[in-house]
This record gives C-alpha cells, sequence and structure tokens, in this order.
C-alpha cells in the first residue's frame, strides 16, 4: 500500500516543469482546480503557477497537484485572511528556497514551521517558492542556467498577477534565493543588458535572508569583474550590471498614496557573521564577501546609494539565535526560526497602504 509522504494543502509557487495528466491539455488552456504532475529532477517549465494540494507517495519524487489561476490565489489568501482567527489582515509572504532544496522539503520546511507562524501573531500567510536545483551539491550549475531562468520566470508570473487583486504580499528570499530574483528576476538579460526596468510587482517588505549576493549590490559603485582573476565572462554575465539590477530590486517595493510615492516598507537585510556556509561562498566567488554574511554596510554606509540606504535595514540575527554547537546548517538555514519570523512581523505595514 502507497505511503503518503507529502499532503501540501497550501499554494506553492513553482517554476519547475509542470504537465496536465488531462487528455490534450497544456499550460495555456489550464484551468482551476485541472490536475498536474512535476518531478523532483524537473527542469524549469515554459511558466511559472501557482499550485495547491501537492502530493506525494512513498518518497517517489513525483508530484500531483491542482492548478490554480493567480486571482483564485488571491481569493485562497483572502479567505484564509477571512477565516484566520489569530489576524485578521495577514499578507501573503512568497518564501524562495536556496541550493541544495527539493519540492518535498520546501513544503515540509514551511508547513513544519506554520505553527511558529502562528505563535508570532500569523501576520503572514507563507507561500513556499520552488524552483528546480541540484541536490548533489552542484553549486556553480545551479548559479547559472536553472536559477537565472527560474528568475525569469517568475518575474512573468508576478508581471501577469493583478496588484490591485492581491494587495498585501511580501518577498522572502534564502540563500542563493536572492540570486534566483536579484540577478534572475531583475537582471533578465536583453541583448547582452540588464532590463531598465523592475518587474511589475508591489511588495510590502523584502527580506533577504542568508543572501548569498555580494555585499556590494548596493553601492554607489559596485565592483563590476573587470578584473575578475577567474571567469571573468561568466562573472559579468551572471553578476554584473549591479548597479541596474539593485534598482529592478528597490523597484519592487509598494509605494505610498503620497505624491512623492515612497516605499511604505523596507529592504530588510538578516545576516549572521558567524554563517560559514557564507564564508565558503565567498571563497568560491572571488572572495566577494557575502550580502548575508556582513550586511550591506561593510567597509562603512558611506557606500550605499543615496537613492537606496533609508529604504535598506540589516539585521545581525546572530545573538538572537539559540546555541546549537557547530551545526553549519543551522547558521545558515534559520530563514524560519521562530526568531526572524517574530523579525518579520514586527515590519509588518498594514495600514500603511494609504498613508
Amino acid at each position: 500500500m502507497s505511503k503518503l509522504t507529502v499532503d501540501y494543502k497550501g499554494l506553492v509557487v513553482t517554476t519547475c516543469e509542470v504537465e496536465p495528466t488531462a487528455e490534450g491539455a497544456d499550460l495555456s488552456n489550464l484551468e482551476n482546480g485541472d490536475e498536474v504532475t512535476f518531478k523532483e529532477s524537473s527542469p524549469n517549465g515554459k511558466k511559472a503557477v501557482f499550485l495547491m494540494k501537492v502530493k506525494e507517495y512513498d518518497n517517489s519524487g513525483e508530484f500531483r497537484a491542482k492548478y490554480v489561476s493567480p486571482d483564485r490565489a488571491a481569493r485562497f489568501v483572502e479567505l484564509f485572511d477571512i477565516l484566520n482567527e489569530t489576524n485578521k489582515n495577514a499578507s501573503a509572504l512568497f518564501v524562495v528556497h536556496g541550493f541544495n532544496v527539493q519540492p518535498a522539503s520546501a513544503m515540509s520546511n514551511v508547513a513544519s514551521k506554520f505553527d511558529r507562524f502562528k505563535e508570532a501573531g500569523l501576520n503572514y500567510y507563507p507561500i513556499p517558492v520552488i524552483w528546480p536545483c541540484n541536490d548533489k551539491g552542484k553549486y556553480s550549475e545551479d548559479q547559472d542556467d536553472p536559477s537565472q531562468k527560474a528568475g525569469d520566470q517568475l518575474r512573468a508570473l508576478v508581471n501577469g498577477i493583478d496588484n490591485k487583486l492581491f494587495p498585501r504580499k511580501s518577498l522572502l528570499m534564502h540563500s542563493m534565493g536572492n540570486h534566483v530574483v536579484f540577478n534572475g528576476s531583475c537582471g533578465f538579460k536583453k541583448d547582452g543588458k540588464v532590463v531598465d526596468s523592475p518587474p511589475d510587482v508591489e511588495f510590502e517588505n523584502i527580506f533577504m535572508v542568508a543572501a548569498d549576493v555580494p555585499h556590494d549590490i548596493f553601492w554607489e559603485n559596485p565592483w563590476d569583474y573587470d578584473n575578475a582573476w577567474t571567469d571573468k565572462d561568466r562573472r559579468k554575465r551572471l553578476y554584473g550590471q549591479k548597479y541596474q539590477k539593485a534598482s529592478n530590486f528597490f523597484g519592487m517595493l509598494k509605494r505610498d498614496g503620497s505624491g512623492d510615492k515612497k516605499p511604505i516598507g523596507k529592504i530588510y537585510i538578516v545576516h549572521n557573521p558567524r554563517d560559514s556556509a557564507l564564508h565558503g561562498s565567498s571563497w568560491v566567488k572571488n572572495y566577494e564577501t557575502r550580502l548575508g554574511s556582513l550586511g550591506h554596510k561593510k567597509d562603512g554606509g558611506d557606500k550605499i546609494r543615496n537613492d537606496l540606504k533609508d529604504y535598506i535595514e540589516d539585521y545581525n540575527i546572530y545573538p538572537e539565535l539559540p546555541w546549537v554547537g557547530d551545526d553549519w546548517k543551522y547558521w545558515h538555514s534559520y530563514q524560519l526560526d521562530l526568531v526572524a519570523i517574530k523579525f518579520y512581523f514586527t515590519k509588518d505595514v498594514s495600514g500603511k497602504e494609504d498613508s
């Protein structure tokens, strides 16, 4: 008898290749509730989609789910908000995982930590964002095409979300998930150049947690790999043009209703100076210190762009983390620890939307 090993009833976003089970159906004519399948080993598909009621049997790595349109997904969050006894104004929180994470663990990580969201006040309703990556430690491979294509698809998905229909939402990225959004969604290449506009989306807050991106991405004059000692062309292609990417990234913050159109929230950089995983990443990346290790003010805050500095805030989480010995994974994978969740909740902007 088959054993149900994943039974995730909530919303999920995935860029993995999704196949409809109905004969003759394809992604262009899917309707709400249509059954689709995807696999642990699936590459990126043609577009990112919302799913719910995801099931897996016997740890097979094969998943069945129900397709959900963006407008129905918005209604699902609204219904959750209405029925929620803890907080009647919860916001969707899109959670983009990092390197070496498979679909089952991405969903189980959120599901197993849901009680922590409730304990903290349930200001946010978490939605896992699943993109295809290796589970064999192939770090550089994941940094290349999989994450770039996933970021491109997420850009297309959020461009298709009606901000009026889905008004309250924030974004949390962990580790390489920051690379997916910053260098993928906000750096989608067009004729070799980064696009000059942000994704058409409005996030109230953006949380960059244990961010595996360079520490200087928000600087006035970031290093752009012109004198990289190895892989110069690849580094410029994947990680270069930081200034425009940062402008695009900043452009995803929701603005208020005033004439100045100031962001109602901020970009929060949650970092841990003892993050040994990011210390290793720094060594691999031409000795570039990672944002998730020392925050954005390394070497002083005077290098930060004037147009961004009032809307970026560091939070050194290390003093608040419970002692767990030498568990290096914990020092890096604290994104859904209760301490972190409580921090996110203190930054909720409910009531500021029209101020």
